[in-house]
């Protein structure tokens, strides 16, 4: 395979659900094709890189207005009482698809591994999370909508403990067990998914 080609199939190979094999069949999609679509392919990334960011409240990619916020976060219709954390952007369109949750989100970014032994190992922007509570204390429910997989249950635990450490008052939940286990937020449902929100409970 000529050098140009290969450095295309592994740098498609490195998108997430894609090996090495699946990426020399989109190569050669791509070199079948014809030049307007590549060239609409190119453009939409281009214009992916100028337009999306970061929301420096929620941690979700959007296109955010000049505060820094994005589209969510800004809308003052959303109910700022009730956070929802999730382990990804993916997750949250998941919860907004369902149509029921009015309220923010905040997006952790990654759940807590198992073989965590030290306390003070935590989870990508946990400290970002304890920082918005500080920031925005009329917050009084916060639910951790995590995949139902032993590293989603220990994250939601250890999320609490640290929550409650500092915020004694606020309501933490976990999402009702609409879910089965080992499911991740991601492929759920949307009737699945709203009967879980519903079903929401403390973490003891």
């Amino acid at each position: 395979m000529p050098r140009s080609l290969q450095k295309l199939v592994d740098l498609i190979s490195e998108l997430p659900g894609i090996g090495p094999r699946q990426a020399r069949r989109v190569v050669q999609f791509l070199l079948r094709t014809d030049m307007a679509f590549k060239k609409r392919l190119a453009e939409a990334i281009v214009t992916m890189n100028e337009n999306i960011s970061q929301c420096s409240s929620c941690f979700r990619f959007d296109e955010v207005n000049a505060k820094g916020t994005c589209s969510l976060c800004a809308n003052p219709n959303r109910d700022d009482a009730v956070l929802v954390v999730v382990e990804k952007d993916v997750d949250v369109d998941g919860v907004e698809a369902v149509h029921s949750y009015k309220g923010q989100y905040f997006v952790l970014g990654a759940l807590m591994p198992l073989a965590r032994q030290r306390k003070n190992v935590l989870s990508p922007r946990v400290n970002e999370l304890i920082k918005r509570l500080k920031a925005q204390q009329h917050i009084q429910e916060v639910i951790l909508a995590f995949s139902t997989t032993p590293e989603g249950d220990f994250t939601a635990k250890e999320l609490k403990n640290k929550i409650q450490e500092s915020f004694p008052t606020t309501k933490v939940t976990v999402l009702g067990r609409g879910l089965s286990l080992g499911a991740e937020i991601e492929y759920a449902d949307q009737e699945t998914l709203r009967s879980a929100l519903q079903g929401r409970s403390e973490i003891f």
